[in-house]
Formats: structure tokens, sequence, C-alpha cells
């Protein structure tokens, strides 16, 4: 069984996100925490979108002109590790390309 760490929220911010390969993917901007009374991470927040979702006005932006955006997220579960200042994600994982990501949010709001 694996031993729960600790990792400060702070520690996690800015925080550089690499495939387990090594490929750059960005920075981390924010982070998705669980409801309740211990929270704990669910997803890394990246990209320039993430950092419009962090201040609060992605949404309500993306609302006047009649579009929808989330922000580029990695599941918590995609982390292998974090060795501060690097998020390293498991083998396997690849978020979706930027382009692909928008795809898919414009397919989602013509359903």
């Amino acid at each position: 069984m694996q031993q729960k760490r600790t990792i400060l929220i702070g520690d996690l911010l800015g925080s550089k996100i690499v495939t387990a390969d090594g490929r750059r993917i960005g920075h981390v901007v924010d982070i998705q925490l669980s409801r309740g009374n211990e929270h704990s991470a669910t997803a890394l927040v990246y990209g320039a979108h993430g950092w419009l979702y962090r201040w609060h006005i992605l949404v309500p932006f993306a609302g006047k002109f009649g579009l929808s955006f989330a922000p580029a997220i990695i599941p918590w579960n995609a982390v292998d590790r974090f060795e501060h200042p690097t998020v390293t994600l498991k083998r396997g994982y690849e978020p979706a390309p930027k382009k692909q990501r928008l795809m898919q949010h414009v397919k989602k709001d013509d359903e």
C-alpha cells in the first residue's frame, strides 16, 4: 500500500508538468480539490485558459461572446510523482493537444 504524502498547494502552483518521457506540457496554475472535510487534489489546471479560470473570469468572459471554455486539466490520478518543482505524469498519459481540446469543446456545444 502506498503511503499518503502531504503536498502543499503553494509547492504545486507554478510547477512544471512533464510527461514520463520528459516532454513539457505546461505549468500548474490552479488545483481542483475534492469537497468535504479533508481536501485532496482531484486535478491540476494548466495553460493560458487556466489562468483566466483561476481568476474566475474565463466562464463569464466566454459567456459574453456565446462561447464555452473549460480549462485544460490533468486528473490527479495521472500524476506519477512530484519532485519540487516538477510534476511528472504516468507513462501512457498524454493530454490532448490544445487544438484537439478546443475542438472537443466546440463539438460539445454543437450537440
